[in-house]
């Protein structure tokens, strides 16, 4: 008998699948190869718990990663309230958290040509450490990462101005900035209270 194994599906692919935008025919092709390989078995189920929590993780501030338009899409299905803000290399943004926010998301937009991961350092106006991130993947063709941070820990930032600075961390181009953005956080914010003080 002769037996053939289709190779492992790439990450994208088994994330395609777990957030359903997949083809019939793919997804049936995935599910096949997972029935006869344990290791993919092994990453869908912790998938499926991820997804099942997923909503959670985010409401309670476990959600800080650089992250895909497929699992805002995710958030969104399953009512997590999500605040954007979009800026290019350079740019300023005012930007704030309300009260009713999950998750804040910055699509930072930039020239990426030939880079393939960045490390990611969010630092105060004083020079302080606030966040860091080391390694993240960049696709190829990619004109924008799109960066999550939990809306209860954005809460706990200082209102002034924070410095995001993107570096190459592949070897190739070890610590070159590829692009740097400010956030003028103007801290949290309560509709009840803000209509309130305009009344």
């Amino acid at each position: 008998m002769n037996e053939t194994r289709t190779p492992c599906p790439s990450f994208a692919e088994l994330a395609d699948y777990w957030t359903s935008d997949i083809t019939a025919d793919d997804a049936e092709q995935i599910e096949t190869h997972v029935f006869d390989c344990e290791r993919c078995a092994r990453m869908l189920a912790e998938a499926d718990r991820l997804r099942a929590g997923i909503g959670t993780l985010a409401r309670s501030g476990n959600v800080h990663a650089f992250v895909t338009d497929d699992i805002l899409n995710r958030l969104a299905r399953d009512g997590v309230r999500v605040r954007s803000y979009a800026l290019g290399p350079g740019e300023s943004v005012h930007c704030a958290v309300w009260a009713d926010d999950d998750v804040l998301v910055a699509r930072l937009r930039g020239n990426f040509t030939g880079v393939e991961s960045v490390d990611a350092d969010l630092r105060l106006e004083s020079g302080e450490a606030w966040a860091h991130t080391t390694d993240i993947p960049v696709p190829a063709g990619a004109t924008e990462l799109v960066m999550a941070l939990p809306a209860a820990l954005v809460r706990t930032a200082p209102n002034s101005p924070m410095r995001l600075t993107l570096r190459a961390s592949d070897a190739s181009r070890s610590e070159q900035v590829v692009a740097e953005y400010v956030f003028d956080h103007q801290g949290a914010l309560d509709r009840r209270t803000s209509s309130n003080d305009r009344g």
